[in-house]
């Protein structure tokens, strides 16, 4: 039957004469005057005012990728089922963005009142009406409405998705393989357009007729010559937080009786449109049907030749609605956008030890985040990586709080100090379907990251790793991220006339040649410079018994206009990672910085608390001589009000910089670069008074960059009861690479012998492994 597949699809193709072309083009099926009725018009626009202001008041975040896999074929979405409001907002997303008014099964308990007839404008169609799979093979054959269906066959609450490694559905009604109606559809809606279509090409006008007459076409020319797709969607929610909100209550007030399954949907979805939740919505590769519908094999094409044409469709479906069903579940549920919720809630259903160290658990976390980022293991969100080094670094992270805090309320966690107290009976505890999602979201939230089986278990292996084989291994992946992240941005920022040579913004690490490390120290850069501006520095240093890293600050070592294109907070985000990889690798760490970077070292301090050993501040940039620093942020915004007008006369977004090495410094300063530097130094002000741990302030007296009252500032506001402040005999600013940098190398060494004589050190003799 199927032997001229290729040719059939090819009718339409792109040489074919002008007059074709006009002919075949309405038939296409996005054409807007058969799409898009009147009324479905004006409720569609309703629709789409009611989900701004949602997504403007309310905080749900609607984010959707993969766009590039939709087409002009003639589709079949395929859709993971967790909530109601999914039954509207894939074909509102598909309007929004296409003008398409696709079709969608809805259960038939909604077609009553006004939701029902809401519903049905929007091209919702009950699930018991009669002729709905005549409909749906009808649209998808001539491509008049693609559909959206939701192939779990139900609101899969419990996230459990598999069972021994096979796909399953486990709910009240039903538990079992995933439904196979959606292939079967699909399966015969391409075969029934290519028997139309052959049956045209052979004049079998009694065939035509009978499909015409069962799927209400016209004719051949209303019949798709675009292959028909089956497209995957992925629906991730972050994060679940089931609570009371506005609607249960407003819905509980009104109704005394209300049913405990509707209070249960009330209080999960309520608080999903209510609350900062993002729905992430991915548009997965389409699948092709073609493989699907070729016999494969001899015993299959043998009875192919046999049977008659409808025996050959019906077995063709048979044999094939399985594997269609696992090819796109499959690719439903390893799509899953993972989250810091997927990891912490998985790490705690899979760590071994009732009792775990937070530190050691959290950099478990961390360290699966940057293996699933290095490997492509899977999709993760874009601030996965972010907030689990935020959360390793001690910092107060929301969303570390907020998982916590939905653990400890299910019993699933204790909160002890420096221990988490996993209750891991409470995963393995029944639970109503229908109350799942409230009493054991974490539960939910680790099946939902189930079938990624290759990522659980790296998952697995890291949370039940020893710690000191854990710090290794994790400072070794940081220390790969921190030169990929260099390798990247350089070759996607790099200028032939403005780029240093490489090595010049390149990460680097120092050892005393004895190997007799006694601490790690952690040298931080300057505004517009690059790792090379810290590296006698830390030559001076190293021959002293320390391990001394040179990290590039976001931005920097590339082009200055990736400098403009990066924030204050990005900058102290590369201290986050370098001191984190510095604490994995030593028990003492010191940091020291030079001008801006003195600036991030005390914000850094102020977090870190007596964990710190000391913080040296080198000409820490707390005012500015040049008084046109302070004009950066007018003019920020004065740029960007001619840029929204679209007018390029009077934006001034850089000026020229003469900088004393001119070989390691950008020779161009951006204006946002200049006002990101002053949010630095007020954010900076605000924190010294957190400083706690030993700190010297080495300032040169005559610093034609910094004005070294700013000292003054440093001895009135920081917290320290061992502050040291130095002024030295300069006019220079960047002391650290001039005439004076042996000067600053004794001045940074004495204080940190000073601390060690006050508290000796143990040489790290044994302690050495690949992330050094």
């Amino acid at each position: 039957m199927l032997r001229r597949y290729f040719q059939l699809n090819e009718l339409s193709r792109p040489d074919e004469p002008e007059a074709e072309k006009g002919k075949q083009a309405r038939f296409f099926p996005f054409e807007k005057p058969r799409d898009v009725g009147v009324r479905s018009r004006l409720t569609w626009k309703a629709t789409g005012k009611v989900m701004d202001v949602l997504e403007r008041s309310l905080g749900v975040r609607l984010r959707v990728d993969g766009l590039e896999n939709l087409s002009e074929h003639p589709t079949l979405y395929v859709v993971n089922h967790f909530t109601r409001v999914e039954t509207f907002i894939i074909p509102y997303l598909l309007y929004k963005l296409r003008e398409e008014s696709a079709r969608t099964l809805a259960h038939y308990s909604l077609f009553t009142g006004f939701l029902g007839r809401y519903i049905s404008r929007l091209g919702a169609v009950s699930t018991k009406e009669e002729e709905r799979d005549a409909m749906i093979v009808g649209d998808l054959m001539t491509g008049r409405k693609n559909w959206v269906i939701y192939p779990e066959g139900t609101m899969v609450k419990n996230k459990k998705f598999l069972d021994q490694g096979n796909f399953i559905i486990d709910s009240p009604g039903y538990r079992g393989p995933p439904r196979t109606g959606a292939a079967v559809l699909a399966l015969q809606a391409e075969s029934h357009r290519l028997r139309y279509l052959r049956a045209y090409e052979e004049g079998d006008a009694e065939t035509m007729h009978a499909y015409e007459e069962k799927y209400r076409f016209a004719g051949p020319e209303e019949v798709s010559r675009r292959e028909l797709v089956v497209l995957p969607l992925n629906i991730t929610y972050y994060p679940i937080r089931p609570q009371e909100n506005f609607v249960s209550q407003l819905a509980r007030t009104l109704f005394s009786d209300l049913p405990e399954r509707l209070e249960e949907e009330l209080k999960v979805e309520g608080r999903i449109l209510l609350s900062k939740t993002d729905m992430k919505i991915h548009f997965c590769p389409a699948i092709p049907l073609r493989s699907y519908l070729s016999p494969r094999g001899f015993v299959p094409r043998l009875l192919a030749r046999l049977q008659g044409e409808t025996q050959q469709l019906d077995q063709t479906v048979r044999s094939q609605r399985d594997q269609l069903t696992r090819a796109f579940m499959r690719e439903i549920y390893r799509n899953v956008e993972v989250n810091f919720d997927h990891l912490f809630c998985s790490g705690l259903l899979w760590a071994k030890e009732q009792r775990v160290l937070k530190r050691s658990f959290h950099r478990a976390l961390l360290l699966t985040a940057l293996e699933f980022k290095k490997n492509g293991m899977c999709r993760l969100q874009s601030k996965l990586y972010r907030t689990c080094v935020e959360v390793c670094s001690g910092l107060e992270s929301e969303a570390l709080q907020s998982i916590v805090r939905e653990s400890v309320r299910e019993g699933v966690l204790e909160d002890q100090g420096d221990y988490y107290w996993i209750n891991r009976g409470r995963f393995h505890e029944t639970a109503s379907f229908h109350d799942i999602r409230l009493r054991l979201t974490t539960k939910v939230i680790a099946n939902e990251f189930e079938p990624l089986s290759e990522c659980v278990e790296v998952l697995k292996r890291n949370v039940n790793q020893d710690e000191r084989g854990a710090r290794c291994i994790l400072a070794d992946e940081l220390k790969r991220e921190e030169a990929r992240s260099f390798e990247r941005a350089y070759r996607e920022h790099y200028d032939p006339e403005l780029s240093k040579p490489l090595e010049v913004g390149e990460p680097f690490d120092l050892l005393p040649k004895d190997g007799k490390v006694r601490a790690g120290v952690l040298l931080v850069h300057g505004y517009m410079a690059a790792p090379m501006e810290m590296r006698y520095l830390g030559e001076a240093i190293s021959e002293h018994g320390y391990h001394c890293h040179g990290l590039r600050i976001e931005g920097h070592g590339t082009a200055p206009l990736n400098l403009s294109e990066t924030s204050w907070k990005d900058w102290l985000f590369s201290v986050h990672t370098a001191y984190l990889r510095m604490a994995c690798l030593h028990d003492t760490v010191y940091l020291v910085g030079f001008s801006m970077g003195g600036l991030l070292a005390l914000l850094k301090a102020s977090q870190l608390g007596s964990q710190l050993a000391g913080v040296v501040a080198i000409n820490p940039a707390f005012r500015l001589k040049d008084h046109r620093a302070g004009l950066a942020g007018a003019a920020d915004v004065w740029n960007g009000m001619l840029q929204n007008l679209h007018i390029d006369i009077g934006k001034v977004e850089y000026v020229e910089n003469l900088p004393a090495n001119p070989e390691i410094n950008y020779t161009r300063n951006y204006v946002k670069g200049v006002r990101q530097l002053g949010l630095l130094i007020s954010r900076c002000e605000e924190s010294l008074p957190q400083v706690r741990c030993p700190c010297l302030v080495v300032q040169a007296r005559k610093d034609p960059v910094v004005d070294a009252t700013g000292v003054e500032l440093i001895r009135e506001k920081i917290g320290s009861d061992a502050a040291s402040i130095v002024l030295l005999k300069a006019d220079s600013h960047v002391i650290v690479t001039d005439e004076h940098r042996d000067d600053v190398a004794l001045y940074v060494r004495h204080f940190f012998s000073t601390l060690e004589l006050a508290s000796p050190l143990v040489p790290e003799l044994e302690f050495h492994c690949a992330g050094y």
